[in-house]
């Protein structure tokens, strides 16, 4: 009986020196914003530039050039068909990714090769009105044109180590980038979530997880004119809500996520708790969110989502504070109160008598007259 293969073991994809005019950046990296992806090489360099701290590695690379423990990971472009599956040390492989015209995708180390290109070309800097770069030696120049790099055959078959590295690994992506790899592996590659997992080495139900809060925004994005970039930026904000029992009950989830209809993971009895939901924690464009730290979620949302006063109030007021005290009604909530203020009260009649001055008495009164207007108050109640 053979062996079953598996995508870490055996046939090692061969290392090469690259020149870096054959090494080009990948438009569907999943770091990259949801704007980005698809865009041209120069937007890509753009926004890695804009939002990845490329100076730091520039830095780095000026003085030391290209630390080849690092290689860049890459596919070929336009790989003929017949080679899809070859060996990659077949005499036929080597000779395809060996000739000078053949081209190549870098789907590892974005960050290090639009540096190394901005590094070399004053022409790409000025293009991003880089004014205050290091500039680079002559060895350094020479380093840089030639990159390591191993080379995979094709994206197919680099998947299972970005996934080991970026979402259970040491190098992490972004919350949402993670979610969003995972739901290409499954909706492009034709992958389940069972052999996603598996390939990933995840045994904590992780990729289960990202991809339902990642269809949960879809799902949101299809249904409700919402703003999900806040969304998709604190991405973890919803893992965390989502880990709530009191919260997947609210949406509706079964409580095993694996269980999960992902077409619609929240059913659409309850599709208006999750663009409640949404709201409370980013916001929705038109309110701020009422979430503003994330120990609120785990302290005080998910108590409120139980309660249909509590509720009812926050949806009206979008006031956390005042939603919470009323999760066990608003009667304990009242009575709550009133403990709270004669206690506090009390504290002060010890004290009171060495601070007779007209500020306190000012106080005193307007404290009496409230006293007066809730008796007033529950007496005519109870008449």
């Amino acid at each position: 009986m053979a062996k079953a293969e598996i995508s870490g073991h055996g046939r090692k994809r061969p290392q090469l020196d690259l020149r870096i005019t054959q090494l080009h950046l990948d438009s569907e990296n999943p770091r990259l914003p949801e704007e980005a992806q698809g865009k041209t090489e120069p937007d890509l360099r753009r926004t890695l530039y804009e939002k990845f701290f490329l100076d730091e590695l520039a830095e780095s690379m000026a003085r030391n050039g290209y630390f080849d423990e690092e290689p860049l990971v890459a596919i070929p472009q336009k790989l003929p068909a017949g080679l899809k599956k070859a060996d990659p040390n077949s005499p036929e492989f080597r000779k395809f990714i060996d000739k000078d015209s053949t081209q190549f995708t870098v789907v590892e180390g974005n960050r290090r090769l639009a540096t190394a290109q901005l590094l070399l070309d004053a022409g790409r800097r000025t293009e991003l009105r880089i004014k205050h770069w290091p500039s680079i030696s002559d060895e350094v120049t020479d380093d840089l044109r030639v990159l390591p790099a191993i080379v995979y055959a094709t994206r197919a078959e680099v998947i299972p180590y970005l996934g080991v590295r970026h979402i259970v690994g040491i190098q992490k992506w972004e919350s949402y980038a993670k979610a969003r790899y995972i739901a290409k592996m499954v909706e492009e590659e034709g992958r389940s979530l069972k052999e996603v997992g598996e390939s990933m080495g995840d045994k904590q139900g992780s990729v289960n997880k990202n991809y339902l809060c990642y269809r949960m925004l879809e799902q949101a994005a299809d249904a409700y004119d919402l703003d999900l970039r806040k969304a998709q930026k604190d991405f973890s904000l919803l893992l965390l809500a989502v880990g709530q029992g009191n919260i997947k009950r609210f949406l509706g989830l079964p409580k095993k996520t694996a269980d999960t209809d992902f077409g619609e993971p929240v059913p659409q009895d309850h599709s208006s708790n999750l663009k409640n939901l949404i709201s409370w924690v980013f916001g929705d464009g038109r309110y701020s969110p009422v979430i503003k730290e994330s120990r609120d979620i785990t302290n005080y949302l998910t108590h409120i989502v139980t309660s249909a006063e509590a509720l009812e109030y926050l949806e009206g007021t979008r006031d956390l504070g005042g939603a919470y005290d009323r999760t066990d009604g608003e009667e304990k909530m009242v009575l709550r109160y009133l403990a709270t203020a004669n206690s506090k009260l009390e504290s002060a009649l010890g004290i009171a008598h060495r601070h007779k001055t007209f500020e306190v008495i000012g106080q005193v009164e307007k404290c009496e007259q409230t006293v007066k207007s809730l008796l007033k108050t529950v007496r005519e109640e109870n008449d």
